[in-house]
């Protein structure tokens, strides 16, 4: 549980605890924390209710039979992580197998990685009463990343290398009677298994010409790689999502639309298994050479990206020029999996002796978490549309703003120094429509937004009589918390 100095920080500008241990609150990747397509992430993302575009596919693939006609968009996003510095810390730094005041201070700069990719969103009609939609993000500095952290060390656990990750979702979505749409998709991922198997072969004789306990030692070390096996292989989570235009059936109500979407958990695990043998020989010490043999075999877990199974509810209102919705999402955290790699078994042989039992994870973290709730809500204005000529036909802006919060799921964490905090999120954008030139009844839309993202400030209390690994060397407390802006546009084609 927490510790009672802890308590201050549980209350920063009204929010709760802010020290959490996840990855993505309800926002794990780029599509869940910062929207699909600059109209989306202009008005505060989400909007199971009255999404009508490609980006269905992942965010209620039901949306994809509300739509119009075929669409196809290109976008990009981008943004800068910004968060408080942490002060210098104790570590092992001189590796000498002891942390003291021998070693120097570690510098930790937990800021995590920037985002910059692109995103596309096709859908395509079949018929009056169904559609294919597909939508890709596409991070550019890298496709799929594996990384874990030191529970130890302060680092912002869920903005780490989760926004280093591509999504990929396929769905179908169909009308049905009275206003009700269907829709279901898979959300692709991947997982991983890795082999390793390595031979180090140490020889010491007389000889050598070192100085201290080494003089008068000579030897060899060798390394000898014999098997590196990696295997990537395609996963996929279920999404499912329904939408209900409740003006179909109740004609007062036009313009109102219901929807939600469930989530199946997925993730990116790797499971690594490392098999090694040391060999440590004397030779010209006695009648016969001697070698030691030391041989470990560890399969090491590792669930990257878990994102836990959610489920979305939504409302939202189009009528004439005014466009508005509010959306909440259930999330359980209650399984969710720390990207921390962790030794799942182990085994280590050597002659004469049993050390089967000796063998511990070094990075083992009890941390408790819950199910949350958080909320996101939006509002495009429509401008008149203004005549535009032949070519043209005609132009239209649009001014939209939203907002976000989603609260830490955190209830109790150990000695780990993970940071987080209550984050909420303000959105703004524009929007120009016009006639395609190349298609007298296409639509030809530019997209722009801005999002400011708030992580809540506080202190994480660390304090310690001597130095202990992780924590502050003038023996402070370590200060969380940030802000950045997020900026995207899109460029689309309605056909």
């Amino acid at each position: 549980m927490l510790h009672p100095s802890a308590a201050p920080l549980a209350r920063v500008g009204g929010c709760a605890l802010a020290v959490s241990c996840l990855s993505g609150s309800a926002f794990a990747t780029v599509p869940d924390r910062y929207g699909l397509g600059a109209r989306w992430q202009g008005r505060g993302g989400g909007s199971v209710a009255l999404v009508d575009d490609g980006t269905a596919a992942f965010v209620n693939p039901a949306g994809l039979a509300a739509a119009d006609a075929g669409q196809v968009s290109l976008g990009l996003l981008g943004a800068s992580p910004r968060v408080e510095a942490v002060p210098a810390v104790w570590w092992d730094t001189n590796r000498d197998g002891v942390v003291d005041e021998r070693d120097p201070p570690l510098l930790v700069d937990p800021t995590p990685p920037g985002v910059f990719g692109l995103d596309l969103a096709v859908l395509g009609r079949l018929g009056d009463r169904a559609a294919l939609g597909a939508t890709v993000w596409l991070p550019t500095a890298a496709i799929v990343r594996f990384q874990t952290f030191e529970p130890d060390l302060p680092s912002y656990a869920r903005w780490g290398n989760r926004t280093q990750r591509a999504n990929v979702a396929f769905g179908l979505g169909i009308d049905t009677v009275g206003g009700l749409q269907l829709g279901a998709s898979l959300d692709m991922g991947v997982k991983a298994r890795a082999t390793v198997r390595l031979t180090l072969d140490a020889t010491a004789r007389p000889g050598g010409t070192g100085t201290g306990t080494s003089a008068g030692i000579d030897g060899d070390l060798v390394y000898d790689v014999h098997q590196i096996d990696l295997s990537v292989v395609p996963t996929a989570a279920p999404v499912v999502g329904l939408r209900w235009e409740v003006g179909e059936a109740i004609p007062a109500l036009d313009g109102l639309a219901l929807g939600a979407r469930y989530h199946a958990p997925t993730g990116m695990p790797l499971d690594v298994v490392i098999d090694a043998q040391a060999n440590v020989g004397v030779e010209e010490l006695a009648d016969d050479p001697y070698v030691a043999a030391l041989v470990g075999v560890s399969e090491l877990s590792l669930f990257d990206h878990d994102v836990p199974q959610r489920l979305d509810l939504g409302a939202g209102l189009d009528r004439g020029p005014l466009a508005v919705h509010l959306d909440a999402r259930w999330t359980d955290w209650r399984a969710y999996r720390l990207s921390i790699a962790r030794v799942v078994d182990a085994e280590l042989t050597a002659p004469l002796v049993d050390l089967g039992d000796v063998v511990l994870d070094g990075n083992e973290v009890a941390y408790e978490v819950r199910a949350t709730w958080d909320l996101r809500g939006g509002v495009e204005v429509r401008l008149p549309e203004v005549p535009a000529g032949a070519r043209w036909r005609f132009v239209q802006g649009a001014l939209r703003a939203g907002a976000a919060y989603d609260p830490t799921p955190l209830v109790s964490v150990g000695s780990s120094a993970i940071l987080d905090s209550d984050h909420r999120v303000l959105t703004a954008g524009v929007g120009l429509s016009t006639g395609q030139p190349f298609d007298p009844e296409g639509v030809l839309s530019l997209d722009l937004s801005a999002q400011h993202h708030g992580l809540a400030r506080g202190v994480l209390p660390r304090t310690s009589a001597s130095p202990r690994a992780g924590y502050p060397v003038q023996g402070s407390g370590v200060p969380f918390g940030g802000g950045w802006w997020a900026v995207g546009g899109q460029l689309s084609v309605a056909y």
